[in-house]
């Protein structure tokens, strides 16, 4: 029979007061959270779980740092950590902010206790872009292109050109001294530093997606990015394919365009498409699977120019200029 009193975990590390600041230079520091194993005044398997939440709200909205059986003890290095509070806690980035972080248990699914509240002052640290090292360009990480991170500070979007077939990884740094995240099959990344690079079988562009708070990754290849719409010469039937440029990474096409409306789509599918951020605009932003359509009022000869580099801004940009 379960005690009428058990004896709770006891965290050990971190201690109350703990002060972390993440850098750049400290990122791949580890953090180890033990804590000692509780009395239930019976012979089970008892399960932990590590929790944190923001000071003051009684982890309501917590995150589960681990779910674990048996063992006192869980690490992450300071760049997970800090994915993990930026994504899950939607803490400001480059900011202090107070967190709580305890250890509960239980047996059996049940008899859930948890040990005390360790408050902790925690620097959160933007990582705004990652690299891409790779065997296309040497797996030099300092010479790699990088994708930005989006509106998300843990998920990072954007279009990369690797010029033979092979694999890559993503690094938080222009080096392997930091996290570098490998292959962890079927989607998922790993940060162990020995796991091989993701693969991929042709050379091309690939729109690659990466959440390192969820350690998830996708890598698209794009065969081609075409204009679609009515102003276009296959209207809403099919995307009229456009041209890359390997040098300046544009893609382009000179086309006749008849009154109507204009949207820019890979694949010659839905699945990645663009709309514009002002339909009236002949040259501007663009929106991810936006609903909207550039208007053309003239009928004519136009190059249109689609800029996916963000070289210049976080943002994709068109321009369409009438010939």
């Amino acid at each position: 029979m379960v005690s009428s009193n058990i004896t709770v975990p006891v965290l050990s590390n971190p201690t109350d007061g703990t002060s972390i600041t993440v850098t750049t230079a400290d990122s791949a520091q580890v953090l180890n959270i033990t804590w000692s194993k509780p009395d239930y005044g019976v012979s089970a398997v008892v399960n932990y779980f590590v929790q944190v939440d923001s000071a003051g709200k009684n982890f309501s909205k917590f995150t589960q740092l681990a779910y674990l059986t048996s063992t006192t003890s869980f690490s992450l290095s300071y760049n997970s950590l800090n994915s993990k509070l930026l994504a899950g806690l939607n803490l400001a980035p480059n900011a202090t902010a107070s967190v709580e972080l305890r250890v509960g248990s239980a047996i059996y699914g049940r008899d859930t206790v948890y040990s005390k509240v360790a408050k902790l002052t925690f620097t959160t640290l933007a990582v705004n872009q990652l690299w891409l090292p790779g065997s296309y360009e040497g797996y030099n990480p300092a010479g790699a292109p990088t994708i930005p991170a989006t509106n998300t500070p843990t998920v990072y979007q954007g279009y990369a050109y690797f010029n033979a077939p092979g694999n890559f990884k993503f690094t938080s740094a222009p080096d392997y001294s930091h996290i570098n995240y490998g292959d962890g099959g079927n989607g998922k990344l790993t940060t162990d530093g020995n796991a091989g690079g993701i693969g991929y079988n042709s050379a091309g562009v690939y729109y690659l997606n990466a959440d390192v708070a969820n350690l998830t990754y996708s890598a698209t290849f794009i065969s081609t990015f075409g204009v679609i719409g009515t102003a276009t010469p296959q209207q809403w039937n099919a995307s009229t394919p456009m041209s890359y440029n390997v040098s300046t990474g544009l893609w382009t096409i000179t086309v006749n365009l008849t009154p109507g409306a204009l949207k820019f789509r890979a694949n010659d599918a839905w699945d990645i498409n663009y709309g514009p951020s002002d339909s009236n605009a002949l040259t501007g932003a663009l929106i991810f699977n936006d609903p909207g359509a550039i208007t053309i009022n003239d009928a004519g000869s136009y190059t249109v120019t689609l800029d996916m580099t963000q070289s210049k801004t976080k943002t994709y940009n068109y321009t369409i200029v009438k010939n």
